[in-house]
Formats: structure tokens, sequence, C-alpha cells
């Protein structure tokens, strides 16, 4: 499959995550930050030069330039393999690639393949829904990482001890998700492609959902069901505006805000339901 970059060059860097809000609203998979210039990648038919334009338009006073190129799939591990840094979570896990040397001293070591999907540790929200999973007990728990992009999550909980499933609507993140599930030995989850309608089976002792404000509004009727009783469902993929009006949601859903968490103007919110 091949892509379109949408290059964004930022009059101020530190203004790229709320284009990467929106360009995620219309389809847009997967973010690389160089310098000032934020690249946003999108399959090359789902591409609206239409859509674009209205949000450069909207934050025109924050845009130098933009270009937007066609980029052949082949070509997308190379151009990942020249800009991947490795990340650190709380000192304790370590996110790199294969062409980076695992760390001894960490807690847990994940190995991602730098690929399209979404989730390679670097995004404000994998790494404050790592922070707190590192807080809850994950040993022999039943989970589910909903929107599991590069399968981030799922590898943490499997080495914590928990096993479920990964559900990934896009196939070609589903496709690396289990690759880099088998990289890193992990076989307590298995990985399914498909949306809310496969999240079937026995009740979940977390939920995992970092993914856009919308999906988890939608989704929450079907999380509620799906939660065990005393059971947590972590959420991210917002930005912190709209925290309050998403709080209010969880708590009428019968949901106890345990933690709140924000970093770099996106906000993560573990919950509980009520026994």
């Amino acid at each position: 499959m091949d892509y379109t970059e949408l290059s964004i060059a930022l009059v101020d860097s530190s203004t790229a995550d709320i284009f990467e809000a929106e360009l995620a609203e219309l389809g847009f998979e997967s973010f690389a930050t160089e310098g000032s210039v934020l690249k946003a990648y999108i399959p090359e038919g789902q591409y609206d030069p239409g859509n674009a334009a209205e949000i450069l338009e909207a934050y025109s006073e924050l845009v130098e330039s933009h270009e937007v190129k066609r980029i052949e799939h082949t070509n997308w591990n190379a151009v990942w393999e020249s800009s991947y840094e490795p990340v650190w979570v709380d000192d304790a896990v370590f996110i790199h690639a294969p062409f980076h040397t695992p760390k001894a001293e960490a807690e847990l070591n994940i190995l991602v393949d730098p690929n399209m999907s979404f989730g390679t540790g670097h995004h404000p929200t994998t790494h404050m829904m790592l922070r707190a999973m590192r807080n809850i007990e994950l040993s022999e728990k039943h989970i589910t990482d909903f929107g599991c992009g590069s399968g981030i999550l799922a590898i943490y909980a499997a080495h914590k001890g928990a096993h479920g499933v990964a559900i990934e609507i896009d196939p070609n993140a589903a496709k690396a998700a289990r690759e880099n599930l088998r990289l890193n030995d992990v076989n307590s989850f298995e990985v399914i492609t498909g949306d809310l309608s496969a999240l079937v089976g026995d009740a979940f002792d977390l939920i995992l959902a970092n993914i856009n404000r919308n999906v988890i509004e939608e989704s929450l009727p079907t999380f509620r069901q799906k939660l065990a009783s005393n059971g947590w469902l972590l959420c991210a993929g917002f930005l912190d505006e709209d925290a309050k009006d998403l709080k209010h949601q969880l708590e009428h859903a019968g949901l106890v805000i345990r933690q709140e968490m924000s970093r770099d103007g996106w906000t993560m919110l573990a919950t509980q339901s009520s026994l």
C-alpha cells in the first residue's frame, strides 16, 4: 500500500500535537516530527486534499508551509530507520528498534519493528498509558488492547503476566502488531483485525483504549458492559481541553476516575468500575 505524506513546517514545534489530533480524525495513521516539521501519513486512497486544506487554513497562523507527496510502502521502513529514536518510560521500560542495543538495566526491553502503525512509544499518550499500567497489578488478568496499533501495550501486559486480545481495525497495523508480539516472544495475546464487534467473550479486568475521543465516546457503553467488576478502563488519545467532558461521560457510566495524567497537551484517564 502506498501512502500520502503531508509535511507541515510549523512556526512552533510545540503545536504539533494539535495537528496530530486534527489529522487523526481524518484517518492519518502515523506521525513523525523532525525539528519543527510534522510529517503525517495516510493511505493514498484515503487522502482528501480538501479536508486537509480546511485544517491548515483553520490554523494558518501556526503554519509556515506545507508539502504533499506520495510515499511508496516499500520505502517506509527506511523512512522510520532514519529517524526512529529509542524511548525510555520512567527509566524502567526501554522501547527500541532492532538496530538499537537493549538496555540491561531496564525492567523491560520492548522491541518494535518501525513501520506505519501508530504506537511507537514516542507519542505522549502511549507513554502515559504505560506509566499507568505500571501501577496496576496485571498478573493473570484478562486484558484487551483496543486500537492496539503496534502492540506495545499488549506486549508490556503480557510480560507482566496478563493475557487477552489486541484489536486493531487497520489490517497493516494489525499485521505489524502480530510481528511485534512475535519479536517479543508474546503468545498470551491474540491480535484480531476488527472493530468494536470483536470485543466478545469473557469480561475484561482491564480495557486499554489509546484511541481518539470520538471512538472512546462511541465505544463507552460496550466498554462498560465488557468491564469486569472492579475492572479498569484506561483512556488516552484526546487533548487536555477534551478531558472535562470525557470525565463527565465516564463518571455518568459508573466509572470512578482513579488517576488523571497530562503530558504535552494530551490527557490520560485511569478509571475503575464501581463495586
